[in-house]
């Protein structure tokens, strides 16, 4: 008997999806790091390479100088797995705030299904989400509105142009706070080292010119305290272990050149998440009339204030960041959203678990 064509053509179809649908793979914790110390980066195996034209690189500097030393992939697209153990091996993040950061990234701008997540933008050498739930493409970290956000300390805002690169002149500006408010140094120079002030009232300055000057400012809670997260990664994490000083060579360094400092070590304990936070609000403290918020026909309309500004922050970046689409999902793909989903939450560990809420395709 001849089979109905209709019925062919359905085995064809399911035939093609389940081949589009292949080479999943499953994401496992990797090992917890036998030394948490203080180390001299980079060691011999990695050392700095300057990136091809096909190489990837986006937003954070320390990603792109992971990449450019080899502790991530140096084509700029990684594992969960390579991006929890580059974070312990180089800034001694704690095995909780590595995972946690990675499985944000995987989960907004990644490929969950294949464990890929580009540092930078889209890329062929990662497919998009089974079905496109997300899109026709993964977008990388450099897409704004997920994990990239306004109001960085060295890049643009979305709505003014070059998100994902260093901008020269908002560097200049950085440098130009730590000549008013810097330390001096014997090794260093005069008003070379970067202290907390420095860092507390540059940030504030990028956020008044943000509100002034960008038309589609988008910075909602989660947005702002990831922000000044960020700064206070800078602060701390990249000032060398050996003395805890941020000097102004590093910092040219590792934004610049996006390479290791010469003689730079680690911290020697590692940071938690709760270490991080408390940075972000030591910074934040100077101001507060740092208000979340969006503008909106040129007029800043602030939100309302948090009431659990930790929860807050879990739902406002973390579940509102993540596409919704995740949560109906099979197979492998479902058990690594559930393993990500529930790796973000351990550092959350007194607010209510949340299922994503974030719109698909952006």
């Amino acid at each position: 008997m001849v089979p109905h064509l209709s019925t062919v053509i359905l085995s064809l179809c399911l035939v093609a999806s389940a081949t589009s649908y292949s080479g999943g793979r499953l994401i496992e914790p990797p090992p917890k790091p036998d030394y948490t110390g203080i180390k001299e980066l980079p060691d011999k195996q990695h050392p700095f390479k300057a990136p091809g034209p096909d190489d990837l690189r986006g937003p954070c500097p320390a990603l792109n100088v992971l990449a450019n030393h080899g502790y991530l992939p140096r084509g700029g697209i990684a594992t969960f797995e390579e991006l929890v153990t580059a974070a312990m091996e180089s800034f001694n993040f704690d095995y909780a705030t590595s995972s946690t950061l990675s499985a944000f990234g995987m989960l907004s701008r990644g490929n969950a299904f294949t464990n890929q997540l580009s540092i930078g933008g889209p890329t062929q050498r990662i497919p998009p989400l089974p079905g496109n739930i997300d899109g026709n493409y993964t977008r990388g970290l450099s897409a704004h509105g997920r994990f990239e956000g306004d109001v960085s300390m060295t890049r643009r805002d979305f709505g003014l142009g070059g998100n994902a690169a260093l901008d020269p002149e908002l560097f200049s500006q950085l440098l130009d706070y730590v000549a008013l408010y810097g330390n001096d140094s014997d090794v260093t120079g005069p008003k070379s080292v970067v202290t907390e002030q420095a860092v507390q009232e540059f940030k504030y300055r990028r956020y008044l010119d943000s509100v002034t000057n960008d038309p589609v400012l988008a910075y909602h809670f989660g947005r702002l305290f990831l922000s000044y997260g960020e700064a206070s990664i800078i602060l701390y994490l990249f000032a060398n272990g050996t003395d805890g000083i941020l000097s102004t060579d590093t910092l040219k360094s590792f934004f610049q050149t996006e390479r290791f400092p010469n003689n730079w070590y680690r911290r020697g304990t590692p940071v938690d998440f709760n270490m991080t936070v408390e940075g972000a609000l030591n910074i934040l403290s100077p101001h507060p009339d740092t208000a979340p918020g969006m503008n909106v026909n040129g007029t800043f309309i602030p939100d309302a204030a948090p009431t659990n500004p930790l929860c807050d922050f879990y739902e406002g970046l973390f579940i509102a960041g993540i596409p919704a689409v995740l949560v109906n999902t099979t197979g492998i793909l479902k058990t690594n959203v559930e393993f990500l989903l529930e790796t973000i939450h351990n550092v959350f560990p007194s607010c209510e678990i949340k299922q994503p809420t974030g719109t698909a395709g952006i």
